[in-house]
């Protein structure tokens, strides 16, 4: 599975992938009535099935009722005026955790679902219809949750341990934002808990 997913992860094989989806989409008229319909029909069922994806392992998480304890420190946000909100500790289990983590990716989906609309009914752009009607499925099912709960992934050590690393793009994203599990941490915002 790890190799699988470092190709598929890759930047060069998005950027292929693209390439060669745009050179098979220049043999269709893509802009003719009987094809725009069906590419339509089927943007919209590949979203709908990645929104019932969701919802499925919403429910083999549950199901699973994974009620181990986890803390961590989530660090905080930067303000826009570059000052900086104090880190929070967040005291929940792994089964909560998950289905937070399900949510984010469904909102995050939404709102791809939003660009990939307006890009189509304002600009008459199709080309994203094709692209993320195939490119959805890829992203959901190389989420961490699905990685763990479908491909059964090991949680105690790599990428899938949690609380998850905070991705971001060309790996700008330091340590001071990503959530600490250390015990001197945890000590040091419960004192500031306290203090409060």
């Amino acid at each position: 599975m790890t190799n699988w997913l470092k190709i598929l992860n890759h930047p060069l094989f998005n950027m292929g992938f693209f390439l060669v989806a745009r050179q098979l989409t220049k043999f269709f008229d893509l802009e003719s009535p009987q094809y725009l319909t069906f590419l339509r029909g089927l943007y919209l069922s590949s979203q709908l099935a990645i929104i019932l994806l969701s919802f499925y392992l919403i429910s083999i998480i549950r199901k699973k009722n994974d009620t181990t304890i986890l803390r961590y420190v989530e660090p905080g946000s930067q303000q826009w005026d570059g000052t900086e909100s104090t880190d929070k500790l967040v005291n929940t289990n792994n089964m909560d955790y998950d289905v937070e983590e399900v949510k984010k990716q469904m909102k995050q989906s939404f709102t791809g679902v939003a660009i990939v609309a307006f890009l189509h009914l304002k600009f008459g752009y199709v080309q994203p219809l094709v692209m993320q009607s195939i490119l959805g499925f890829k992203t959901f099912f190389t989420t961490k949750e699905a990685r763990i709960h479908f491909f059964n992934g090991r949680t105690t050590t790599g990428e899938l341990r949690r609380p998850f690393r905070v991705e971001s793009p060309f790996n700008m994203m330091g340590e001071k934002r990503q959530p600490k599990t250390d015990k001197g941490s945890i000590k040091r915002a419960e004192k500031a808990l306290k203090a409060q």
